[in-house]
């Protein structure tokens, strides 16, 4: 039995709807730098679920919540360049939460084997994203609350019903809401600013665990660190030291073409 010709029609929409995506992100050098820097990200969570052998569970863990982060990102890609902004927003701001809970297993890495074991009932407790937070900023000395208005700004216009919300279903301001995918420049603008904005906070969280071993790692480090100086210093307009991307290569230029592809041991 073929599937409703109604999908079907609502799937040609969606491609229409990406190839104007594609087009305006290609001619916008700034939504293209985004796209990218996400597209490392994502290269570099699957290089180190296979590249970089877990020492224990906790790693695998980790490892496990950098799949889910990847899959988050792929689906938040397709929905916004597909045209559904608002619900591009539902993996975006699951894409913050890992990532806050990713940061909170950093200040105890005891944490990942008790959010493993903990019964569901007393998780929500124990794990809850306020007390995360909390946590976070309190260790961080933030007092405005940056963490939680961000995940608030998420929940209010994608995760939750809220008359707020509707603003990204409409195709203009006091225009109808619009049921499938359509285009607008400024909402796919602002789609993957936010997404690109969580993409690099979860994998500085992410890469915490990983420390850098081999050739092969030191150069997807390297890759990185040069990459996202290009993106700070593109979007922020701000000059970065260096001083870490010369340390990596200095470490690959003694450690490139010997026998052994591991780091000798520091002194």
């Amino acid at each position: 039995m073929p599937i409703p010709e109604n999908l079907k029609l609502l799937h040609t929409g969606e491609e229409v709807v990406w190839q104007k995506s594609i087009a305006t992100i290609e001619a916008d050098p700034d939504l293209s730098l985004h796209l990218a820097m996400i597209e490392c990200v994502m290269d570099l969570l699957q290089f180190y679920r296979m590249a970089y052998d877990e020492k224990d569970e906790d790693q695998l863990i980790v490892k496990l919540l950098g799949a889910r982060i990847f899959n988050d990102l792929g689906a938040s890609i397709r929905l916004t360049l597909g045209g559904y902004y608002q619900a591009a927003g539902l993996p975006t701001r699951d894409i913050l939460e890992t990532g806050f809970l990713l940061d909170y297993f950093s200040t105890d890495p005891a944490l990942i084997q008790t959010w493993k074991a903990v019964p569901e009932e007393k998780r929500n407790k124990e794990f809850n994203q306020a007390k995360i937070r909390e946590v976070l900023d309190k260790r961080d000395g933030y007092e405005g609350k940056k963490r939680y208005e961000h995940y608030k700004l998420l929940s209010a216009i994608a995760a939750h019903p809220t008359f707020a919300g509707f603003t990204m279903l409409r195709p203009e301001p006091g225009a109808n809401a619009h049921m499938g995918p359509f285009f607008v420049p400024n909402l796919l603008t602002a789609t993957i600013q936010e997404l690109v904005k969580v993409t690099m906070t979860a994998w500085e969280n992410f890469k915490w665990f990983f420390k850098p071993e081999t050739l092969s790692q030191f150069r997807a480090t390297l890759r990185y660190l040069e990459m996202s100086s290009e993106w700070v210093e593109r979007i922020y307009g701000k000059k970065l030291d260096r001083g870490d991307i010369e340390a990596v290569k200095r470490i690959l230029t003694q450690i490139d073409g010997q026998p052994s592809d591991r780091v000798p041991p520091a002194a």
